[in-house]
């Protein structure tokens, strides 16, 4: 079975910073288009018509733009200024009538209204978080990383203000419905949610390296279990990064920056995890995708993407040879 993806990078402007990938374990990594044109298209995100894609842009100024799937990926249209600084995350409502921006400076998430096509109209709101935590170098202010949508809700991750923060979308007017307090310092980072157990809840915390397991009780989420993503005894520095479950729904992996290593965890039968099994891998995996019995994992640092072969039983990474140069490749999203 062949798998597609869209990278997106670290890149000036002038440089190729978006590519489509494939990937196939019979034959490896491909590069089967590219784009330039974008400053830090540090996330991208492919609309499900597979004919549209949304890029950041992120800088100071910060900005979302759409982009073209069919032939050359190059910038062909003005960007949506965010009206937030660093944009990081995007995603999409479940009707893909809407599109989200965290900005992670600013502490901010914008709301964009889509055409049928997901031609990008308007930015209809903008929500600012307020606060900050107890580590002066990360959490001085607020810091939007991350969006969800469930079951008509937006879930936020503010790794500043050590909150997830949930929204209801009404015609485009974002209200706060409530919040999930995370442990203090903890610098919750990223979300993964799996239909296989809709109650729960999986939040890597990139301060703490840790990934947390809530539960939906009829008043909210309560943190039911916490495990850490590194090894007993590891005491270098370390920031968790993404976070996925599997398409079946019976494993989650987190992946370690500083540790440049892969967690898995078993999901067992009732939504809480298994002891980790953490296997190395490249240097600086901020983002990796799963491919059925692979993952492919994107290094910042060393500029490649690499296949390694998940043992099911084991939940060990091999390597599994097959590598493609990249320069600063930080998102992997699959195109469907």
């Amino acid at each position: 079975m062949k798998y597609t993806f869209l990278v997106g990078s670290y890149a000036a402007q002038t440089e190729t910073g978006i590519y489509r990938i494939g990937f196939d374990p019979a034959a490896g990594l491909t590069v089967e288009a590219a784009g330039a044109g974008y400053a830090n298209p540090s996330f991208v995100l492919p609309h499900p018509n597979g004919r549209v894609f949304y890029a950041v842009e992120e800088t100071e100024a910060g900005a979302v733009v759409a982009g073209c799937l069919d032939g050359p990926l190059d910038r062909r249209s003005e960007g949506c200024l965010t009206q937030g600084s660093s944009p990081c995350h995007l995603s999409l409502s479940g009707d893909q009538r809407w599109l989200y921006a965290a900005n992670y400076m600013s502490g901010s998430l914008a709301a964009f209204a889509l055409d049928e096509s997901g031609r990008i109209l308007d930015r209809t709101d903008l929500r600012t978080h307020a606060g900050s935590g107890p580590n002066p170098e990360r959490q001085e202010g607020p810091h939007a990383h991350f969006s969800m949508e469930i079951d008509g809700s937006l879930y936020v991750c503010d790794l500043g203000t050590d909150a997830v923060v949930i929204y209801r979308n009404a015609g485009g007017q974002l209200g706060e419905t409530g919040r999930i307090a995370m442990p203090a310092g903890s610098g919750p980072r990223h979300l993964a949610w799996s239909p296989k157990h809709p109650d729960w809840l999986y939040c890597v915390a990139e301060l703490g390296s840790r990934v947390y397991a809530l539960r939906r009780r009829e008043d909210g989420y309560e943190i039911v279990q916490s495990v850490s993503t590194l090894p007993a005894g590891f005491e270098g520095g370390n920031t968790a990064a993404a976070i996925r479950i599997t398409e079946d729904g019976e494993r989650l992996l987190a992946s370690n920056r500083g540790h440049d290593s892969i967690a898995v965890c078993a999901v067992r039968p009732d939504g809480t995890l298994g002891e980790p099994v953490i296997s190395g891998c490249v240097a600086e995996p901020r983002d990796f995708a799963l491919c059925g019995d692979y993952v492919l994992a994107a290094s910042q640092r060393d500029s490649v993407i690499r296949a390694y072969r998940l043992d099911r039983r084991s939940l060990r990474l091999e390597d599994a040879g097959m590598g493609l140069e990249i320069g600063h490749p930080v998102c992997l999203s699959a195109l469907k």
